[in-house]
Formats: C-alpha cells, sequence, structure tokens
C-alpha cells in the first residue's frame, strides 16, 4: 500500500505530461491542417513552402517560459522577447481561447500565412517560423531593435524625431505593401486595419508592416467581400462600417487615415480645442483648419524643426492633397492603391531635390 501511495505522484505527472503531449500533437494537427487551407484559398496553387515550424518547447525555452512581455505591441495577444538558435526574437502569442472561439484561430492562421507569403518584401517584418502546438499557431518573428511608429508620433520620445522626410518615405514604403497586397496574389488581399500600431521602425529607420490579422481576399472575379466590422476606431472607411462590404478603396480610406496622421502627429481622433469634451475626427480637423488658412495648426510641428521654405509647404500640401483624395467618401472619387504609390514616389523625390 506504502508502495502505491509514493507512486502515485509520480503517475500523476507521468499523465499530466502524456495528456500536455498529446494536446501539443492534437493542435499541430488542427493548426497545420488550417494553415494549409488558407494558404490553398488565399494564394491557390502560387505559395511559398515550407514555414519553418518550431515545437512549443522549444519557444518555450528560447523565451525564458515567456518572461519578457514588449508592451503595446499587438492587440489580438502578447508579444515576447527570446533567443533563439543565437539570434534575437518575438514569439507572439494570441490571447487564450476557447475550443468554439474560431474566429480568433482563423485570424492567427491567416496572420502566419499572409506573413510567410510577405516576409520576403523589405517593408513586412520578417518571419522566421512557427510553433504549432499552442491553440492559436505562435508566429516568431526577427527582432532588431524595434520601436512602433506610433510611439515616434507620440512625442514622447523627443531623442526619434522623424523629419519629414522620413516620414513621406514610411507613407511610399508602406503604399508599396499594401499595392503588392492587392496586385501580386491570384486576387486581392485587403489588409484592412492599418495604423500607426501596424508599422514597426527598425535600427535602420526602416518602416515595416505587421499583423496580418484581419486581412481578407476577395472572392475569385469578385470586386467585394462581405464581413462583419473589424479594425480600429477612427481608420475604418464610412461605407464599410454601414454596410460591411470590403473593396481595395476600404485599404485606400484607410491608407489615407495613416499619412494624415503622419502628417499632423496626431491620433485619429483629436481634441479640436484646449477645454473641448468630445474629440473629432483627424479629417474634418484637418479640414476646418484648410478652411480657415491655418495649416501650420494641423502640421506636427516636429516638421518645421530646422526648415521652413517655400518648397517645403508645396511639398506638404501635395502630400495633404494625396491623403483628403484618399479619404473621399464615394470610393469612386479616390485613386487606386498602386497610383497613391506613384505619388508618393514622386513627392519624395521632390524632397530629395
Amino acid at each position: 500500500m506504502d508502495c502505491i501511495r509514493k507512486a502515485l505522484p509520480f503517475l500523476k505527472a507521468r499523465n499530466e505530461e502524456e495528456e500536455e503531449e498529446e494536446e501539443r500533437s492534437s493542435n499541430f494537427l488542427k493548426n497545420g491542417s488550417l494553415v494549409l487551407e488558407e494558404l490553398i484559398e488565399s494564394f491557390g496553387g502560387r505559395y511559398k513552402l515550407p514555414i519553418k515550424s518550431f515545437t512549443a518547447k522549444q519557444l518555450i525555452r528560447a523565451s525564458n517560459n515567456f518572461s519578457e512581455q514588449v508592451p503595446h505591441m499587438t492587440d489580438n495577444g502578447y508579444m515576447f522577447r527570446g533567443n533563439l538558435e543565437g539570434r534575437p526574437i518575438l514569439v507572439k502569442l494570441y490571447s487564450n481561447i476557447g475550443d468554439s472561439d474560431k474566429c480568433v484561430l482563423r485570424g492567427a492562421t491567416r496572420d502566419l500565412v499572409i506573413t510567410s507569403q510577405m516576409s520576403h518584401l523589405k517593408n513586412v517584418f520578417k518571419l522566421i517560423g512557427c510553433s504549432f502546438e499552442f491553440k492559436c499557431p505562435a508566429i516568431v518573428y526577427e527582432c532588431a531593435g524595434t520601436e512602433l511608429l506610433a510611439k515616434y508620433l507620440s512625442h514622447k520620445n523627443d531623442a526619434k524625431r522623424l523629419s519629414w522626410g522620413s516620414r513621406i518615405k514610411i507613407a511610399k514604403d508602406i503604399a508599396n505593401v499594401i499595392g503588392y497586397l492587392h496586385s501580386a496574389f491570384p486576387t486581392p488581399i485587403i489588409y484592412r486595419d492599418l495604423t500607426p500600431n501596424k508599422v514597426i521602425i527598425d535600427q535602420c529607420g526602416v518602416a515595416k508592416l505587421f499583423d496580418f490579422t484581419f486581412s481578407i481576399s476577395l472572392p475569385p472575379g469578385e470586386l467585394q467581400v462581405e464581413d462583419r466590422v473589424k479594425g480600429t476606431f477612427g481608420y475604418l472607411e464610412p461605407q464599410y462600417t454601414i454596410t460591411g462590404f470590403i473593396t481595395q478603396k476600404t485599404d485606400v480610406y484607410g491608407f489615407g487615415m495613416f499619412m494624415l496622421v503622419l502628417f499632423t502627429g496626431e491620433t485619429a481622433m483629436v481634441k479640436y480645442q484646449e477645454g473641448t469634451v468630445e474629440p473629432i475626427h483627424v479629417r474634418d480637423y484637418i479640414k476646418d483648419c484648410l478652411d480657415n488658412a491655418q495649416i501650420n495648426q494641423i502640421l506636427d510641428p516636429q516638421i518645421f524643426e530646422g526648415e521652413n521654405s517655400d518648397g517645403l509647404r508645396q511639398n506638404l500640401l501635395a502630400f495633404l492633397d494625396l491623403a483628403l483624395r484618399c479619404t473621399e467618401y464615394e470610393r469612386a472619387d479616390r485613386p487606386d492603391m498602386l497610383d497613391v504609390a506613384k505619388e508618393l514616389l514622386h513627392i519624395e523625390k521632390a524632397v530629395r531635390c
């Protein structure tokens, strides 16, 4: 009897280990299958393989049991620092989900799949691999002195201010990534939720887009797709919020909002005057200031530090005009994303002259 009593803790621990191993094996099969389905659905036969796979134990060791969290890096999970195979990494874990929460699992799968097909681009956060052994796939990124664009724009980091030339380059580079999503695959992929919190500035000052959780493919031969409203308040296209239908012009609107935030250094919703209670949409704020010839009031004061010339002013107005055209209410009145990227290239060249 004593022998049995002494063996019980060992047997219990062994059973728990076996259960954990069974769960990881089950997760691996489920997530691997979902990733393959998403690859076929989004890219047909034109996708790149393989995605390097790590075990859960490897990532737990690499991150010291997920002990160093990076705050404010993602809205739909957690980002942890680690070191894997001799190089620094970031591991993205999605929030704990129940077995029935298919929406979160689908978003995590889509994030991994689209990142894997975009990671070769200079302006996309580089994917190292993943692990299928968690409830949602864990995504492993290369980590190289990263900081969110939103932090640069918040004015809290005075040591890392963004020049006007840097802002135009960020806009142009991210426009090229969105344009690539729209044109490089069998059917266009709509990013849907572009904000400064979805762009990382690396240690070399290069902007990199990440987090494709809310991205969605247009059905073959279709110009729009219907889905429940997802995204960040203030950046959402009005037609999408009203009808639930998404088109490529949904991204153009979101990109225009991204440009306006780069221009003003504000968030999408701003306080119009000191002492006001309700913030207003940054586009309405800008239009009101332009109607009253108050462009300096809407411009991020960091932009004019060290330079204030007629040439710069003309460049600012060209950038602002493009942003406002991107955020026109009617979809037909907005330019295409590839045309936006071309215009930004011309604006950038004018700055260099």
